[in-house]
């Protein structure tokens, strides 16, 4: 059972009114200019946003994911790579020191992340190795007292601002046991950064490659609690698929919101559209698409947040909650005709943006996959 208490619903009002007040604002010319939500990070930064799931004792709200997905979802109905930025800091950086670090390390780099002067991100793609763990070939080999980075990560969500990134590289055989989690300051020598430019959408998400030529990282900068490799770092990128859900049904919001408001004053045959049967039935649908992802979503963060395996329960909400964004991003587009084609209108911008959520966490392919291997008893 999901309990929705006080608290989330005083957060959950607490962010939308922030996003409504700071975020829409600035989402157009984000998305114009490409270029980082500054302002608007530092800003949920002091509300204390950035630290939610961090433990009290490391500067943290000690929060549930629950919270995190609500602050995530109001946030990215107004800007699709704003919500981004900050799922990546909380789903994915974050969630990589907490569920794989020890506790020296938790001590060290937690409390900075909570307070947001670090944002963390979380390295795992390659140009050859998307969705294929198996595929990564940045290496990381012990030298001295510690280990050297040899590689090139993409498509790295938050990359260009990000003071910590955590790296999936191999230790040595060619096995998926054999990946380890490293923690890597970006600005460090041997570390090279390239933006990821002129996208699709989310084109104020930051999005960067990370060259790492023999980057040199001392012992403890290895995660020890990814031991098992590709079986402990699935931990993150559970953590990953809440995030890009959480990020796809706010933007599916949005359009569903402008659509309502355009609806409603656009005429035709005498009368507003939204007094049409067809016109109303993409409401509802888009509507109802969007509130049962939103509790396959809360339902995979409670088993989580309870300890339980949901591996599942992440595929089937991940899925649903982009299928629901496909949905009320088309119909968006529909309902305003040529207007959804404009960008003087916001529902472009989501249309857009829903697109390039599709393959952060897993395409729509993969998630069904992973649904069905789970109903067979397979976990990968």
């Amino acid at each position: 059972m999901i309990r929705f208490e006080e608290h989330h619903q005083e957060i959950r009002e607490m962010i939308s009114d922030f996003s409504d007040d700071k975020i829409a604002p600035r989402a157009e010319h984000l998305d114009e200019s490409q270029g980082i939500p500054s302002e608007s990070l530092s800003e949920i930064a002091d509300l204390e946003m950035l630290g939610l799931t961090i433990p009290e004792e490391h500067g943290g709200a000690g929060l549930d994911l629950l919270t995190a997905c609500l602050v995530v979802e109001e946030i990215s109905r107004n800007c699709g790579s704003t919500g981004a930025i900050v799922a990546t800091h909380l789903f994915e950086g974050t969630s990589a020191i907490l569920r794989l670090g020890d506790d020296e390390g938790r001590a060290r780099w937690l409390p900075q992340l909570a307070s947001g002067k670090t944002l963390a991100t979380f390295a795992m793609a390659e140009r050859e190795a998307e969705s294929d763990a198996s595929a990564i070939d940045a290496s990381a080999g012990a030298e001295g007292d510690g280990f050297a980075i040899h590689g090139r990560k993409t498509w790295i969500m938050g990359g260009q601002t990000a003071g910590l990134t955590t790296v999936i590289a191999r230790r040595g055989e060619d096995n998926l046991e054999d990946l380890g989690a490293f923690v890597v300051d970006p600005t460090v020598e041997g570390c090279r950064r390239e933006a990821h430019e002129d996208l699709l959408g989310l084109r104020g998400a930051g999005f960067c490659a990370l060259n790492l030529e023999g980057v040199q990282l001392p012992s403890n900068a290895h995660l020890s609690g990814c031991s098992g490799g590709w079986s402990d770092i699935l931990k993150v990128v559970d953590m990953a698929r809440l995030g890009a859900a959480s990020v796809s049904l706010g933007v599916a919001r949005g359009a569903i919101a402008h659509a309502l408001e355009y609806s409603s004053q656009r005429k035709a045959f005498g009368r507003s559209i939204d007094r049409f049967g067809a016109i109303r039935a993409m409401h509802a649908e888009a509507a109802t698409a969007v509130e049962g992802a939103r509790l396959l979503l809360w339902r995979a963060a409670g088993l989580l947040d309870a300890g339980k395996s949901a591996g599942r329960e992440v595929s089937m909400a991940n899925l649903s909650a982009k299928q629901a964004a496909y949905k009320a991003g088309r119909d968006a587009v529909q309902i305003l005709g040529g207007n959804g084609y404009s960008r003087e209108y916001p529902v472009e911008r989501c249309y857009r943006d829903i697109q390039a959520l599709s393959p952060f966490g897993g395409g729509e392919d993969l998630q069904k996959i992973l649904v069905a291997r789970s109903m067979a008893g397979v976990r990968s």
